[in-house]
């Protein structure tokens, strides 16, 4: 008995060992970024402003691209300040000599302590030299939170509603190519870093960035946000500006 129990401890062992070993292997072989960003702006949500931070670790691997992200928020009247996180997957390919990617998208965000928001978003990237296409899908779940539902005293068992179909899309139009040192770009879209809007309430964006060095970039983000697309009237919602940078760790580097 005791000798099976230390073979199967010793199997854990080498198991994870090897697991190791092999994330050990991928992150020395593929190329480190982290990306950060400060926002500012005002909404119809938040009269008064809000300000937030964010950071984006990634690692690219020949054609493959993973990353996570974490927002933290404030003003308004917030419950929390932790805004959410993100986890995301990419993989680029050629078909007919053109550029795709197809990328894999998973967001977690609080709207308050008894109340969350869950999306899974698939979406096809398609690239030109000065434009870039996004189209996908988003699963929505609103839901609240167990704490809240061990705390109902009236269960009814409505805790949660699906979305099942929402059209995800980018349009964006870049004023030079991507090997240039510094650009502009107009973008209309529906998903942002950590927002994902319904098809008829599109952010306008207007891009700029600027390579520093190799390894070094830079950006600025204006967006103009509004409500009801295909409604008689469309109302204003909000607006954002964002000021962020990039690190390409280890690119440059004689690895």
């Amino acid at each position: 008995m005791l000798k099976r129990r230390l073979i199967r401890i010793s199997a854990k062992k080498l198991a994870a060992s090897l697991l190791m070993l092999w994330l050990f292997a991928i992150i020395c072989s593929s190329q480190p970024s982290i990306m950060s960003f400060v926002e500012a702006g005002q909404n119809n949500i938040f009269n008064k402003g809000y300000f937030s931070y964010s950071i984006f670790p990634s690692y690219d691997l020949k054609n493959d691209s993973f990353d996570a992200g974490i927002l933290l928020s404030f003003g308004g009247d917030r419950e929390t300040n932790f805004g959410g996180y993100s986890l995301g997957y990419t993989r680029k390919f050629s078909l007919l000599k053109q550029s795709f990617a197809v990328s894999g998208f998973y967001l977690w965000a609080p709207f308050s302590t008894e109340l969350r928001e869950t999306n899974f978003c698939l979406t096809l990237n398609y690239t030109l030299p000065h434009f870039r296409f996004t189209l996908g899908n988003n699963y929505r779940t609103y839901r609240f939170s167990k704490a809240y539902i061990r705390s109902d005293e009236n269960p009814s068992g409505n805790y949660r509603i699906i979305e099942p179909g929402n059209f995800i899309y980018t349009f964006q139009y870049r004023l030079n190519r991507e090997e240039k040192l510094w650009n502009l770009m107009f973008s209309v879209t529906n998903r942002d870093y950590f927002i994902i809007e319904q098809e008829t309430n599109p952010v306008v964006l207007l891009k700029g960035t600027y390579q520093f060095r190799e390894n070094l970039s830079s950006f600025i983000d204006i967006g103009y946000k509004s409500g009801g697309l295909l409604c008689i009237k469309v109302d204003y919602f909000g607006y954002l500006i964002r000021l962020g940078i990039k690190w390409d760790i280890l690119k440059g580097q004689d690895i």
